[in-house]
């Protein structure tokens, strides 16, 4: 059974997060959560456009600032930016609040799924995506378990998913602090 009513998706852009996130809300009944779009919402601007006006520290602060806000939420599938993670006070902020669910997705994949279109700030090249997908690997391992998301569709994704939730395995993987690979 559920204990904690917040589950963060975890991983790099392209990795299906807003998808997954959409569909594991439906099925479990609970509301979704964009965080970029929160973080768009809440400026009334583009993220690409807070990054070139503001810079990547603002936006950063910006998100922890949607995180703690979502201590009086309900029960709510919330998709990451692919950097939020990686910011140690975010990360422990999840923890205390929820569960996190890393999307493994090859970098293979990711790079046909993101197009180099000015869309995502932090996307210049796909030499700048490997660099940056290797290093936010190590935090994205940090999370509660990890599902790999590379040749499944979003069903399945979203039943396996759900079947780790039923089986009560995302509280034993929450308690030991340690990934659980399904």
């Amino acid at each position: 059974m559920i204990k904690k009513n917040l589950i963060f998706l975890v991983g790099f852009m392209g990795a299906g997060k807003s998808t997954i996130g959409l569909r594991l809300a439906r099925d479990l009944k609970w509301n979704f959560i964009d965080l970029d779009q929160e973080i768009e919402k809440g400026e009334g601007r583009p993220i690409r456009q807070i990054f070139s006006e503001k810079g990547e520290s603002y936006f950063r602060q910006l998100e922890t600032k949607v995180l703690q806000g979502l201590k009086t939420r309900g029960p709510s599938v919330i998709a990451l930016g692919g950097g939020a993670f990686i910011q140690d006070i975010n990360r422990l902020l999840i923890h205390e609040l929820g569960y996190s669910v890393f999307l493994d997705c090859a970098l293979e994949v990711i790079v046909k799924r993101c197009p180099q279109d000015g869309t995502r700030p932090l996307l210049h090249s796909s030499g700048g995506l490997e660099a940056l997908y290797t290093s936010r690997l190590p935090y994205y391992q940090k999370s509660d378990f990890r599902v790999d998301v590379s040749n499944q569709s979003p069903e399945q994704i979203t039943k396996t998913i759900l079947d780790h939730l039923s089986a009560g395995r995302i509280d034993d993987a929450h308690n030991i602090n340690r990934p659980v690979d399904i």
